[in-house]
């Protein structure tokens, strides 16, 4: 445990020290929040509507809040790390230090989650100023909620980054293929859009989805704590992350054969 934790504060301290990470901190995580926002405001101004379709103003503005903070965790990218290693020809040495790479991938992504908590809780505090009664009218209630499915939720997204990051074996750049699986994904995961908003065709397509079980069924369960049960999410969640993991683990051993066979 003590080599973990300490290769997690070494990721860490490097993301941190990293020049463009506070510039990203504004531009590229909480700025965009404001779209959507700014969107849905003009629209429940210029309807003059207590309601759309289910959804108040300030349920709105709490539901993207919580998926703006859920969805900056897309951004752990341990596929471009994995791809670097790969095609630098680094992986090798880590395969040969006491970390086993299971490990090492653990304390990137640890460190990765550790670092976006920062924009995260930012977001949040927004959401308490900007939105009140935020993320609901019951807030021990949705914080119990939250703590029951939000560190499932970041463990998917870890996990996504690491199927793709397995296909730096077989393909020279896996990042043009992540931001397509992740707009898709994000798509019927309903960081959009809430999900009861889209087509009922689409809504039911989304059940197929694992970002669903990532992002909106845990903002939902936030959001009314007393009217969704968290344990089919726990249950959505533990299945998708025992896939993925299990998916992560069989491209891993097969790619290592592969850069094995070429000499690494």
């Amino acid at each position: 445990m003590r080599p973990l934790l300490s290769a997690t504060a070494i990721h860490l301290e490097r993301n941190l020290l990293h020049r463009a990470f506070w510039l990203q901190l504004l531009i590229g995580r909480i700025l965009p929040i404001a779209i959507p926002l700014l969107a849905w405001e003009a629209l429940f101004d210029y309807t003059q509507a207590v309601e759309l379709q289910g959804w108040s103003r300030s349920a709105m503005t709490s539901y993207y809040f919580i998926v703006f903070f859920l969805s900056l965790f897309a951004d752990i990218h341990f596929h471009y790390e994995m791809s670097t290693m790969v095609h630098m020809g680094t992986l090798s040495q880590w395969l040969m230090r006491p970390l086993s790479f299971l490990e090492t991938a653990t304390s990137f992504v640890l460190a990765k989650i550790l670092t976006l908590l920062i924009p995260g809780f930012i977001v949040l505090l927004l959401g308490f100023w900007l939105s009140p009664p935020f993320p609901s009218s019951t807030p021990l209630f949705s914080f119990l909620a939250a703590i029951a499915t939000v560190p499932l939720s970041l463990v998917m997204f870890g996990l996504l980054s690491a199927v793709i990051g397995m296909f730096s074996f077989w393909l020279m750049k896996t990042e043009s293929i992540f931001a397509l699986v992740m707009l898709v994904l994000e798509f019927f995961g309903g960081r959009l859009l809430p999900l009861s908003l889209l087509p009922k065709w689409l809504e039911e397509l989304s059940y197929f989805f694992p970002l669903r079980f990532a992002i909106s069924l845990p903002a939902e369960a936030i959001l009314h704590p007393l009217q969704r049960s968290v344990f089919p999410i726990l249950l959505g969640q533990t299945l998708w992350c025992a896939f993925l993991f299990l998916l992560a683990s069989f491209l891993w051993k097969k790619g290592l054969q592969q850069y094995d066979a070429v000499g690494g």
